[in-house]
């Protein structure tokens, strides 16, 4: 999931990073608010039913990173002969207004706008020309996708034009795990640059806590 973290995205296209620029400590080191967070997101996490458990997802995340939009996605293959259509669902949502909850991709729509967690129209639309490199980064390597800026959106999602209109510029999209496979993402988006120095492992470590919630909200029936 990671884009450049240069500037320069002709050298280094999107999902990739030169390692050059170190993340600053504050970065880097969970603060003591972190903690809290996570002392409480674990404790929801072990509540099967708890109905408030992505709004604490959301308070940890928004803690450490910082978002003008965050929402939760479920990747699932369709019950249809046709195994190899994935099923994309947004299950949670900082602003529905925008970006409402329900399917975003299914056995009839070749195309969405489901990966950057974004809003905007289902349907068909031309393929960004990093698609198939967030793909085997996000879905197949389970490793985040770091986007810095508007034009690193543009050349992954097909919703890049509305994401511009609100004024978001880069995006985080952190794999959920079960086992080898990516289940789901907890997408942040912000301005240009928002995440260029942000600790990744952290986003991970939440992602994994709430692995076992994102399956069960992937596994229920599509209305």
């Amino acid at each position: 999931m990671t884009s450049s973290e240069d500037r320069t995205p002709t050298t280094l296209p999107p999902g990739t990073s030169d390692n050059t620029t170190a993340p600053s400590k504050s970065t880097l080191l969970a603060t003591s608010s972190d903690l809290a967070h996570l002392s409480s997101l674990t404790e929801h996490a072990k509540d099967d039913d708890s109905p408030t458990i992505w709004a604490e997802v959301n308070r940890v995340l928004a803690q450490h990173f910082g978002h003008s939009l965050f929402t939760i996605l479920t990747y699932s293959s369709s019950s249809t002969p046709d195994s190899s259509t994935l099923v994309v669902r947004r299950i949670y949502s900082t602003r529905e207004d925008l970006h409402p909850l329900g399917l975003r991709r299914g056995p009839d729509q070749q195309q969405s706008d489901a990966s950057s967690g974004g809003g905007g129209s289902l349907g068909k639309s031309e393929i960004p020309p990093q698609r198939e490199a967030w793909i085997q980064r996000v879905l197949i390597d389970g490793e985040t996708w770091r986007g810095s800026t508007k034009e690193d959106l543009k050349a992954v999602f097909e919703d890049w034009e509305l994401l511009w209109s609100v004024g978001l510029g880069s995006v985080l999209n952190i794999p959920v795990r079960l086992g080898t496979k990516t289940i789901g993402s907890l997408n942040v988006l912000d301005k240009e640059h928002a995440y260029d120095e942000a600790d990744l492992s952290f986003g991970t470590l939440v992602a994994q806590m709430v692995a076992g919630r994102v399956d069960k909200a992937g596994r229920l029936p599509i209305s």
